[in-house]
């Protein structure tokens, strides 16, 4: 009965698992590219909306944390800030490199935030001063992101990803486009000017001011990666 029960537990943890969303669709091994590029892509809608039993948060939309920085002449910060777009990602490439524990993935995906911003100083050549909202399109953008991870084994020996650090790069591909209200204290001739410019030098001004955007939302899907390679060991999401 003993044994029996135990069983009964463990596939009733493993059925849990299943149904919530935890354990991906489709399996893989480690070098086999083109199935986890096929499993990443299946697990991409279940994470990005929020996995409760693995305490994974609802990723799209995202609720991001309000930053500020100053950087290149700009004083600028955004509060309340949401991301959408996260769902409809495209997974280009998986590489997982179990010699040096890094694991590469690369994705693509249109991303739309909006929040409120507070701006001043000069963006590239221009004045800036504004206190509104904003709302920010980058169609296509791509981004490479690296998780650097060590191995370490749970109390009943199995193996998990633990990640330690990551870093990304990123590219917007397709264009992008910036509407801020409330730019120079309403002065409709300046705003149209100042957005004409913004736009019109998109590539630029999103190569410059877009990281620390960025890096709000990098840092909360790292943490939820981190907390989805807790709870599962490494056999329970891939094949040896």
């Amino acid at each position: 009965m003993g044994v029996e029960f135990q069983v009964a537990c463990v596939l009733l943890a493993v059925l849990g698992a299943v149904q919530s969303g935890l354990l991906p669709e489709q399996k893989c091994k480690i070098e086999d590219k083109a199935c986890l590029v096929s499993a990443f892509q299946k697990m991409v809608p279940l994470f990005m909306v929020g996995i409760p039993e693995g305490d994974i948060a609802v990723l799209d939309p995202m609720e991001m944390d309000d930053l500020s920085f100053d950087l290149a002449g700009l004083q600028f910060s955004l509060k309340n800030g949401r991301l959408k777009g996260l769902k409809g990602s495209v997974i280009e490439n998986v590489d997982w490199d179990t010699k040096k524990n890094i694991l590469r993935v690369d994705f693509h995906m249109d991303a739309f935030v909006k929040g409120h911003y507070t701006a001043g100083g000069r963006l590239l050549i221009l004045p800036i001063s504004g206190d509104g909202e904003i709302k920010m399109k980058l169609k296509h953008l791509q981004v490479k992101l690296y998780i650097h991870y060590d191995m370490v084994k749970d109390s009943e020996g199995k193996d998990h990803v633990k990640p330690k650090k990551y870093h990304f790069d990123f590219e917007v591909k397709e264009g992008a486009n910036y509407q801020l209200s409330n730019l120079f204290n309403g002065n409709k001739e300046l705003s149209e000017t100042l957005l004409k410019f913004i736009n019109e030098n998109w590539n630029q001004v999103t190569n410059e001011f877009g990281r620390p955007v960025m890096n709000v939302a990098a840092k909360i899907i790292y943490k939820n990666v981190v907390k989805y390679f807790e709870k599962l060991p490494l056999q329970e999401i891939t094949v040896a």
